[in-house]
């Protein structure tokens, strides 16, 4: 309260505004932890996700005694001990094209803290179908974007909406896999204290937060840069929800035919993840590893480990199964070279991987 312009009344406002926070991850959880804390009345949260003990370096609600449990039902039990007084509503489910519009009625500001560029296209469109405020958040390896984005029925006539950005979602095959790409943990935090800033900011009025304004966080720096993206007004705006590309979602086809073949000896696995996968969890029939990261750098690597193996049926596997499809499409006519058949597990070593 002895802060500048910020006054009984904006803590009533915070008290009031109802936020929908997308994701219980690296950045959901530092976002709802700082909003809980300052007094956000209503926090919403949608996540369908369980805790992994190998997130939770970054996902700083949840402890060891966590993994397995739901996400959202942790994240809300803890920012609940926060401040008592506040509503809290944990939804254990993803947002889709179906419940989506319906979930952001008498919302204030969405804030986006998901990782995937089909959720992160798919909350941009709704918020512009409804002309809801979305607060944005990204991070990659060491670097965090952070925008503001407003745009469709209700908005500032100078709003901006993230497809002024970007307006495509990218092809699968032309950004880091989602799985390999890796984030620092505590950037997500950075990252996540900005967002809240920003949100406290826009919902008290304390300051101006101009759509469109776009934060670039660099941890190696410890620097921002800032650049204005301006509304194109050749692109029409949303009014409708488009298709929306799952690039890391699971296969939903079967593998427990291959892992029978891996069973009865009848074939060799092949793990093209990376070393530090290896050591969290494993299959049955672990076979020979071999990075994509190593096949990245070393246009012999897979030709090399191809004459080591007996002819017959391999099994190529990663961590979901986008990685080893990827895989399986590239080198599948070399190893056929070697007498090799190759077959991607789909579904990988989360869904396959020992207890």
């Amino acid at each position: 309260m002895n802060l500048p312009g910020f006054g009984p009344e904006q803590q009533q406002r915070l008290h009031n505004a109802h936020v929908l926070v997308i994701g219980a991850g690296g950045l959901g959880c530092p976002i709802m932890q700082t909003l809980a804390a300052t007094g956000v009345g209503n926090i919403t949260m949608y996540d369908d996700d369980t805790v992994a003990l190998s997130n939770i370096h970054r996902q700083i609600l949840f402890d060891a005694d966590d993994v397995g449990k739901a996400k959202v039902e942790v994240a809300a039990k803890r920012i609940q001990a926060i401040q008592p007084h506040i509503t809290v509503h944990a939804n254990k489910e993803r947002l889709t094209e179906d419940n989506f519009i319906q979930a952001l009625e008498g919302i204030d500001l969405l804030i986006d803290g998901s990782d995937t560029f089909q959720t992160k296209f798919l909350a941009a469109d709704a918020a512009e179908i409804t002309g809801t405020p979305l607060m944005w958040g990204s991070v990659l390896r060491y670097r965090g974007d952070v925008a503001l984005w407003w745009s469709g029925p209700g908005a500032p006539d100078d709003g901006v909406g993230m497809r002024d950005l970007y307006p495509a979602q990218p092809d699968a095959d032309s950004v880091p896999d989602c799985a390999t790409a890796g984030v620092l943990g505590v950037t997500t935090s950075v990252v996540g204290g900005l967002m809240a800033t920003e949100a406290v900011k826009f919902l008290t009025g304390l300051a101006p937060v101009p759509p469109g304004r776009l934060h670039m966080y660099d941890a190696l720096s410890a620097t921002i840069r800032q650049f204005n993206v301006s509304r194109d007004p050749a692109r029409a705006l949303v009014e409708g929800f488009g298709v929306y590309d799952a690039s890391c979602a699971l296969p939903s086809n079967d593998g427990q035919e291959l892992l029978d073949l891996l069973d009865r000896g009848e074939a060799v696995a092949l793990d093209v993840r990376e070393p530090h996968e290896k050591v969290l969890s494993d299959i049955a029939h672990p076979g020979q590893n071999l990075p994509m990261s190593q096949v990245a750098q070393d246009s012999n690597a897979a030709e090399e480990v191809f004459a080591s193996l007996p002819p017959g049926e391999v099994i190529v596997y990663c961590a979901s199964g986008k990685r080893s499809t990827n895989f399986v499409e590239q080198y599948a006519g070399q190893a056929s070279k070697y007498g090799l058949q190759l077959h991607s597990l789909p579904g990988g070593a989360h869904r396959w991987a020992l207890p």
